[in-house]
């Protein structure tokens, strides 16, 4: 199922609830949301759960950065730690026990929410003469996200969608989401991913003489070709808007989600609570944080997590009616990979 996307994001993030670890149905005393370093849209996000919980739920809330979102999910998931702000990917993975995780499955990570959608592709300058993935055999293209594995996995899946991979182009590093667009610009990179709403790419593109382009995935792509590669993956359309003049015609590009996730302190009474004063609250939030503006209060449960809901959670979507036969039958199928 593809999502259409107007809005977007850029980085993947991590709220973390420290508190109540002892009875499954003790209620949270404390709840500290760990995120991303301060600055990062994960902080403002986490910043912002943390006030409606205090405010809503008279719990003392607060947000904790961290260096990277890896850094917590063993806390909570352990109980150390209550919740966390992961992209999809890594909650996949984390579940699974694959990439960062290889050797440490995390089979109690569980989702309450997803917050955010973000869109993701190889950006080239419009100059190039580049408007395929296929057209990037042979150049230098940026796969290796050093800070991020998980983007890192989809890059190289994206090359796959046109049957490319980094051994048929001239695969470079980079630091960081940022990085890569200064390396477009400077000419130093032929093509680099970019999760394309990052403010940052449209001041490229006002920059660059021509403007920039995003380039569609390939033939192959498919939201399952997408997930058996990457799960947590899928594609999505890109569509024009004035926000985005780089963005010409619909473009199929790749998607990934942020779910605010849960560990074992977090009892089903607390999850259902969680959600609901989330669920309760999204239109003031939406107003407050401009990256939630893109997902509505009845699409907080997609169809496409790669790790379980909360039971709680899932009550709770049940009787707010968004909970459908795909989201049983999703939950089902993930279910089955930790058994």
């Amino acid at each position: 199922m593809k999502t259409i996307l107007r809005y977007g994001t850029a980085a993947a993030v991590a709220v973390a609830l420290m508190g109540a670890t002892g009875a499954a149905q003790a209620k949270l005393k404390r709840i500290t949301i760990g995120t991303n370093p301060s600055g990062t849209v994960y902080y403002l996000i986490g910043s912002g759960f943390a006030k409606t919980f205090q405010q809503k739920l008279n719990i003392r809330s607060t947000a904790q950065p961290y260096a990277g979102s890896t850094v917590y999910v063993p806390l909570y998931a352990k109980g150390e730690m209550t919740l966390g702000l992961n992209n999809s990917m890594d909650s996949g993975a984390a579940y699974r026990g694959t990439g960062d995780y290889k050797g440490r499955q995390l089979k109690t990570v569980r989702a309450l929410v997803r917050f955010w959608v973000i869109p993701y592709t190889f950006m080239v300058r419009a100059d190039s003469g580049i408007k395929s993935i296929a057209d990037l055999r042979g150049k230098k293209v940026v796969t290796k996200i050093k800070a991020v594995t998980s983007l890192t996995n989809l890059s190289v899946r994206i090359l796959e969608t046109a049957g490319l991979s980094n051994s048929t182009v001239t695969a470079m590093d980079s630091g960081n989401l940022v990085r890569n667009i200064d390396l477009v610009v400077e000419g130093r990179a032929d093509a680099a991913p970019v999760a394309y709403s990052m403010p940052a790419v449209r001041k490229a593109n006002a920059t660059v003489p021509g403007g920039i382009r995003l380039l569609p995935l390939g033939p192959k792509a498919t939201d399952s070709f997408m997930d058996e590669g990457v799960p947590g993956s899928r594609t999505a359309i890109a569509k024009p808007s004035k926000q985005r003049p780089f963005i010409k015609q619909p473009t199929e590009v790749a998607a990934f989600d942020a779910y605010l996730n849960a560990g074992t302190a977090v009892s089903d009474e607390d999850a259902y609570t969680l959600v609901k004063t989330l669920y309760d609250n999204w239109k003031q939030l939406q107003k407050d944080y401009g990256p939630l503006r893109g997902v509505k209060a009845n699409q907080l449960a997609p169809a496409t997590n790669p790790h379980p809901y909360a039971a709680g959670a899932v009550r709770f979507y049940k009787e707010a009616g968004i909970w459908t036969k795909a989201n049983e039958a999703q939950q089902e199928k993930v279910l089955k990979i930790s058994q």
